[in-house]
């Protein structure tokens, strides 16, 4: 009887599981895995920390960068440290008080922004900047758009390319790093596991995937259109890559 229900539940859970082994994988890893080239941030400076734009992928041909605070912990010289990748929720952006928070454990920090922000607040929101890439959450108004012009593609590239320029500091264990994010940015965290091997661990915060079968987002899909939502639940839901996760993942969901 027990064996007669794994081969059932394997028989329902195969379409799923051999579509998202195959999916593609759209970002070019080749290009992430890469330190990006930075650029000082004047006037966005934080003590012990340090605030800089750093070059992503472009946008609509143009283009783009994304702000960034960066610390390193107390430390021996010489000696290399573990580190975080630190991604924002709706609404947010890159918050000092976070990088500070993991530099205070003993661990190196980066917190970027994913939406072509500035940390500061003008009219309850977060000013964009010259070298901006598509704004979020979600992408829905976007999704006519070619996929590398798309929210989610520049975010996760975002988060990639923080990785990439985190893990080439001298005083940075690349081994050691891992990778956290909240709300959308635990959505962001899941694509992430399974796109890039290089994190030790992963701990998506309000973690999710299915956004299609039930979810906060299920009037957006209605406003996509059966076709619209088919094609963002095949580009953009954690679930397409979620399989390809290796690291140990901590989820974390109140």
């Amino acid at each position: 009887m027990f064996s007669r229900r794994l081969l059932a539940l394997a028989l329902l859970l195969f379409p799923f599981l051999a579509g998202a082994a195959d999916a593609p994988i759209p970002w070019q890893n080749e290009v992430l895995f890469q330190a990006p080239k930075t650029y000082p941030a004047p006037g966005f400076e934080q003590e012990g920390m340090e605030a800089l734009f750093y070059e992503t992928l472009p946008w609509e041909g143009k283009p783009t960068r994304s702000f960034a605070y960066l610390g390193l912990p107390a430390h021996a010289a010489g000696e290399k440290v573990p580190a975080m990748v630190l991604v924002h929720g709706g609404g947010g952006t890159a918050f000092p008080a976070w990088v500070r928070l993991w530099t205070s454990r003993g661990y190196a920090a980066i917190a970027m922004d994913t939406c072509g922000a500035l940390p500061t607040t003008e009219n309850g929101k977060h000013p964009r900047h010259e070298f901006g890439g598509p704004a979020g959450w979600g992408g829905w108004d976007q999704t006519d758009k070619a996929p590398e012009d798309q929210w989610t593609y520049h975010a996760v590239a975002d988060v990639l390319l923080a990785h990439s320029l985190l893990r080439a500091r001298p005083e940075v264990d690349p081994a050691r790093i891992g990778l956290t994010g909240i709300s959308w940015g635990g959505y962001l965290t899941c694509i992430v596991a399974g796109v890039d091997d290089r994190f030790r661990f992963a701990a998506p915060v309000y973690g999710c995937g299915f956004l299609g079968d039930n979810s906060a987002w299920l009037g957006q899909f209605q406003k996509l259109g059966a076709d619209g939502a088919k094609l963002w639940l095949q580009r953009w839901d954690p679930s397409v890559y979620l399989p390809h996760a290796k690291m140990p993942m901590l989820w974390v969901t109140g």
